[in-house]
């Protein structure tokens, strides 16, 4: 049995895996951003609507991407959560235009407009609501309509 113990041969040593090397990027940093942001969309509530959203939404609109279409499609509205809500304050604003046009051309002796209920932010706001979240809702509805404004 001497004699088959001396054929046998070490094992052979297997070649170590190649890793990516993980050095710093400048493009690390906005990498973490964003898988920290995706993670955070699969666990937020589907209707909500947060600053990062209204941030993408302000600049596409100033790269010059237009959003007057009456039909959005659902894919783009995934992608951007707050076109939803800049497409329902952009219809109320529109609404609210044309009423006012209409009421101007109908009475012509009255110089003040009072613009529909459905624009003014009292329409996003329930009574006994968080002040903070009043505050939020508030904030993002004056940032849509700025951007709406400026598409116009």
């Amino acid at each position: 049995m001497s004699g088959s113990a001396d054929q046998r041969k070490p094992p052979i040593a297997r070649p170590f895996p190649l890793y990516k090397q993980l050095s710093w990027s400048p493009d690390a940093d906005r990498e973490d951003a964003w898988l920290r942001r995706k993670a955070q969309s699969k666990m937020r509530r589907s209707k909500s609507v947060t600053d990062d959203d209204l941030e993408e939404l302000k600049a596409c609109v100033e790269l010059g991407f237009g959003f007057n279409s009456p039909e959005v499609d659902p894919r783009l509205c995934e992608t951007l959560p707050a076109l939803s809500f800049y497409q329902a304050v952009n219809k109320n604003y529109n609404h609210s235009l044309s009423n006012s046009s209409a009421s101007l051309c109908s009475s012509p002796g009255s110089g003040s407009v009072s613009p529909s209920a459905q624009s003014s932010p009292a329409a996003i706001i329930s009574h006994g609501e968080n002040p903070q979240t009043v505050k939020a809702r508030l904030k993002q509805w004056a940032q849509v309509v700025a951007c709406s404004v400026r598409q116009y």
